[in-house]
């Protein structure tokens, strides 16, 4: 299968994605020449987001049989990472990376966005954050954060606009998310999610969102443990709820058993008929444990990897004269002895 790398000029020049790339880049020159000549301490643990905790009403839910409709489609996937690189006197030295993936019949085409780096002060955040909501046509005040949360408001609103773009290039096809469907908190404000889902309508079949863990419980238990009578592929369509901080836009959740083994995902669709969107699905992607193959891809893809860290350090390191020292492990020193973690 042939891969191509499509982060060329003409990409990059689509207006919402250059004005994202002169953000960053006017904000890494100007966080970064204050650090010129400090040393700054290379951070040792990663941080990886969690869901919003939700409650599902008790009611049951219904079990559907799926089934590869035999016509393949394109299918569109979208992910993000954004690790800490090392704290300074400026607040903390983050990356962030997107990718999205698009396969159709002839072949696989990738396009990465990043990783661009800043430094989380409170100036710098503003900026950042205030180009996102202006390249995402949200209007007002930007949102109150603290300093340690912001990484986090970033990277998910930085992905938003990664998905946006991924919504108006399916072609007819499905678009795939990392997470979940919901509308209504800071980083993922109603407008975006219903831009992205609205326009996954009209240049496809629909938006299915993956989420590998939940919060959300029926009948006190995690709903992941929800399964059918029947043999996979299969879904359970949970029940709506009365009551809900952050709704899932336009859309339903279901448990999804996609594989004879292992996992089960909790899956937001929205699209003119579920259950034709997921039959589609089965027949255009491969489902590597119950999970699509294009949303590992893009995983693997967008995650910064040690490797990827170094090079960084060692760019910035070139470009802006910045000294990084390693520092010690707090669980290393303490527990490493016992228990080597």
């Amino acid at each position: 299968m042939e891969l191509l790398n499509i982060m060329s000029n003409l990409t990059i020049q689509q207006h919402h994605l250059n004005t994202l790339l002169k953000t960053f880049t006017q904000t890494t020159e100007n966080s970064l020449t204050i650090l010129k000549n400090n040393t700054v301490a290379i951070d040792t643990e990663l941080n990886d987001g969690q869901d919003g905790e939700l409650q599902l009403d008790l009611n049951g839910g219904d079990a559907l049989p799926l089934e590869p409709s035999g016509a393949r489609v394109p299918v569109v996937a979208c992910d993000m990472s954004t690790v800490k690189i090392a704290d300074s006197v400026e607040g903390g030295l983050w990356a962030v990376r997107g990718s999205i993936v698009r396969k159709n019949v002839s072949g696989l085409e990738v396009m990465l966005v990043g990783p661009f780096v800043y430094t989380a002060s409170p100036r710098n955040v503003d900026m950042i954050l205030s180009s996102l909501f202006d390249v995402l046509g949200v209007d007002g005040k930007t949102p109150s954060f603290h300093q340690t949360t912001a990484p986090k408001l970033v990277g998910n609103l930085f992905e938003k606009v990664l998905q946006l773009h991924a919504s108006q290039i399916l072609e007819g096809g499905i678009l795939l998310l990392d997470g979940a469907l919901t509308a209504g908190p800071a980083d993922s404000p109603v407008e975006v999610v219903a831009r992205i889902v609205e326009s996954s309508h009209r240049n496809g079949f629909g938006v299915a969102a993956f989420s590998k863990s939940t919060t959300l419980t029926l009948q006190g238990r995690n709903i992941l443990s929800v399964a059918g009578s029947m043999t996979p592929p299969y879904v359970v369509k949970l029940p709506p709820r009365k009551t809900e901080r952050w709704p899932v836009y336009c859309g339903s959740i279901y448990v999804a058993h996609l594989s004879p083994r292992y996992f089960p995902f909790r899956v937001d669709v929205s699209a003119a008929d579920d259950v034709t969107l997921l039959n589609h699905l089965l027949s255009s992607e491969s489902i590597i444990y119950g999970y699509p193959e294009s949303l590992i891809l893009a995983h693997q893809l967008a995650k910064l990897s040690r490797l990827d860290i170094l090079s960084i350090c060692a760019r910035l390191e070139a470009l802006h004269k910045i000294k990084f020292t390693q520092t010690p492990s707090l669980r290393s020193i303490l527990f490493g002895p016992l228990t080597h973690s």
